[in-house]
Parts: C-alpha cells; sequence; structure tokens
C-alpha cells in the first residue's frame, strides 16, 4: 500500500481533474486602468474573474491578490477593513508592478452577509472574515490556467501547504501599506 502526501493528492487531482471552466476574456477599463478580464466558472455554477496586467511567462514571479468573497461593496468600499488589502488598493499594486492577477472568487454569501459587511455596527457582528480553504482549489487552478506559477501575495502571511500540490510557490507576502 503506496502511502502520499496531502500535497501528492492534490497534484493528482489538479493533473486529471479540473473544477474551473474559462468562459471567456475581454479588456476592461476600470477607474484603476486597463485590465484583462477573464471569467471562469465553477463545477456549481458560480462566476469567478480574474483581471490581468502585464505579461509573463511560466515560472516569473507575478504579483497576486486572490480576493473572496468579491462583493460589489468591495469595489465600493476602498477603506474597509474587511480585508487585508481593499480591492482598489489591491488593484492599485497590481498596476503599478510589471505584471499583476487579481482572482475574484464568487463565493455566493447570503444576504445577511452582505448586510453585515455594509452596516457591521448595526448588526453587532464582528467584521473580520476566516478564507474558507475549500475555495483555494478553484483560486490555484484559475491561476495555474493563466501561466502563475510562482507569486508574491498581497496579503497577510499564513501557511497554504497544498499550493505546492498544485504547482504554485508563494515567494513572499506583501502587507498593504498603512
Amino acid at each position: 500500500l503506496k502511502i502520499g502526501t496531502i500535497a501528492d493528492l492534490i497534484g493528482h487531482r489538479s493533473r486529471n481533474e479540473s473544477l474551473i471552466e474559462r468562459a471567456g476574456t475581454r479588456r476592461l477599463q476600470t477607474p484603476l486602468g486597463e485590465f484583462d478580464c477573464h471569467a471562469y466558472r465553477d463545477r456549481s455554477g458560480a462566476l469567478h474573474l480574474a483581471l490581468t496586467h502585464g505579461r509573463w511567462d511560466r515560472g516569473d514571479e507575478v504579483m497576486v491578490r486572490v480576493h473572496e468573497p468579491f462583493t460589489a461593496l468591495d469595489l465600493l468600499d476602498g477603506g474597509s477593513a474587511a480585508h487585508s488589502w481593499p480591492l482598489p488598493r489591491a488593484l492599485q499594486a497590481l498596476r503599478s508592478a510589471q505584471h499583476g492577477v487579481a482572482v475574484l472568487l464568487n463565493c455566493n454569501q447570503p444576504a445577511d452577509a452582505l448586510l453585515t459587511q455594509l452596516l457591521p455596527e448595526a448588526q453587532g457582528l464582528p467584521v473580520a472574515r476566516q478564507m474558507d480553504l475549500r475555495t483555494y482549489g478553484v483560486g490555484a487552478q484559475i491561476l495555474l490556467d493563466l501561466g502563475v506559477t510562482r507569486m508574491k501575495l498581497l496579503g497577510s502571511p499564513r501557511r497554504m501547504p497544498s499550493m505546492t500540490g498544485y504547482g504554485l510557490e508563494v515567494t513572499a507576502f506583501v502587507g498593504a501599506p498603512s
């Protein structure tokens, strides 16, 4: 009986199964500049977006922000403390880099979660959210489809041992400027 690691299992599954399908790509003009917008559907039918800036080859270090859950409030409330990097600031950082990717994961949040994000004080609930580890696979496969293998991640340092199973390497974490 051969025993493997979790990374081995993830590697096998990511080579033989896909959680995503690319739905299309188009140029997108945002208030923060132009990006190529890649749309992906996952197995549940949820739509995820990846905004890319610049070009790179496999093996190049690419600046990356994986943003979840993604809602309209993430675009409208640039001063929110709900994420380590508010989305507008992350997009600015990506635009100032040679090349970068923002993966915007759609986690189909219920209305109560969106209301808590909009009015946390009125609800009396904490704003902080935990990254859902189940979405790592979707984000990882999107990055691989875009040719990213090495990334400088915009976010707080955290252990992500499963990334090696996807063939991804996090070279550094970049905290948000104060």
